[in-house]
């Protein structure tokens, strides 16, 4: 049964992928940029990827109050893509010291909503201890490229996303998806050796609960925003906009994640394929 559902739901995933501009890259590197070869450039882009990973396992740590892993579902998770991106322990350490700091600044999770270059919906996810400084840049963003922070989360499914891999369980690929459908996904889609799972948000827990116990190695839990429709973007003037929006909010400390109903051209060959 799960064997006939399992292609069903990957090629609705591949039909309908949601564009999520964020630091995990399957390929190993930012599709949406342009590819810099200098040691000086790739050293900042791992640094500023390490930065924003400091900051999701802060965020994790005080959602909870609960520095251990092995309870703490959401930051096994940053500390297993941590350690996927040769995070230096040096690293992970401060980070779990500023989390259980006495004297810790208040740090939030915040949403922005907001439309960017020709339309495209975006929700970007930050972790911050300034919101009004970080809201002050994602606005400065929208100025110069021609957009604004508006509502659009009506335009957006929030749902769960999990994304694995075999970790000590020496599974296949195909025994991995397959699992994950008997854990309650409703699309999944495979990256190289990763899987990457969509449920409903209410059953994010559960299912990676699920997957761990079956010993796989869980690299993201988190929401999602899948967008309702999409936009493909092929007017040359208006791709370099967005292209640069993207990057820009990338670009900015406190943003973590952006969700976008853009399909870049990148995308819609990878889906023609």
């Amino acid at each position: 049964m799960f064997g006939a559902l399992r292609p069903t739901l990957t090629a609705i995933a591949r039909q309908q992928r949601p564009l999520a501009y964020q630091q995990l890259r399957f390929a190993g590197h930012n599709k949406w940029s342009k590819v810099k070869h200098t040691k000086g450039a790739k050293d900042a882009k791992k640094s500023k990827l390490f930065s924003k990973i400091s900051l999701e396992i802060v965020s994790a740590i005080r959602a909870t109050g609960n520095s251990d892993p092995a309870l703490n579902a959401k930051l096994a998770s940053v500390l297993n893509r941590a350690k996927a991106a040769s995070m230096p322990k040096d690293n992970i350490e401060t980070a779990v010291k500023k989390a259980t700091s006495k004297d810790k600044d208040t740090v939030e999770d915040v949403l922005y909503e907001c439309y960017g270059p020709g339309g495209i919906a975006m929700i970007i996810e930050a972790v911050t201890d300034k919101p009004t400084r970080t809201v002050k840049e994602v606005k400065e963003v929208l100025n110069r490229l021609g957009g604004s922070v508006s509502s659009v989360g009506w335009l957006f499914d929030k749902k769960g996303k999990i994304v694995f891999g075999t970790g000590e369980s020496g599974h296949s690929l195909e025994q991995m998806m397959d699992e994950a459908i008997e854990a309650g996904a409703e699309d999944i889609e495979d990256y190289d050796d990763l899987v990457q799972v969509i449920c409903d948000f209410s059953q994010l827990a559960s299912v990676t609960r699920t997957l761990t116990e079956q010993k796989y190695e869980v690299q993201r839990m988190e929401a999602a925003y899948i967008p309702q429709s999409t936009m493909d973007i092929t007017d040359p003037d208006l791709l370099e906009q967005v292209e640069r929006c993207l990057d820009d909010m990338e670009n900015l400390d406190d943003v973590v994640k952006i969700h976008c109903n853009a399909v870049l051209p990148q995308e819609q060959e990878q889906d023609e394929a």
